[in-house]
């Protein structure tokens, strides 16, 4: 399962103070055509949720967990542009089998 530094999730619980009221509760790591995202939601049943201090900061369901296999680590790394949340080790998910036409 993902492992998150403390750097990283000190920094995602901090994004979060700055959410509109209303809008869901944390982040969850979700896998599109551009590679794993960010995206704002709310806890689903099934889902790996990262909390500290009673606050969850993070969601992983179960598909993307293991997608991202045992070594994967989301670290904070600063760039020359700026501070940047870094997935490290992690892995691109199985393409789904497609129908045949």
């Amino acid at each position: 399962m993902l492992t998150v530094t403390d750097k990283a999730a000190a920094y995602l619980r901090e994004a979060l103070t700055r959410k509109k009221e209303g809008t869901p509760e944390a982040l969850r790591v979700v896998y599109t055509e551009e590679g794993y995202q960010l995206t704002l939601d709310d806890p689903k049943e099934g889902d790996h949720i990262f909390e500290q201090e009673g606050q969850n900061y993070l969601l992983v369901d179960t598909e993307v967990g293991e997608a991202l296999g045992e070594e994967a680590t989301l670290d904070l790394q600063q760039t020359p542009h700026g501070t940047s949340l870094t997935l490290l080790g992690a892995h691109s998910p199985e393409p789904e089998p497609q129908p045949e036409a």
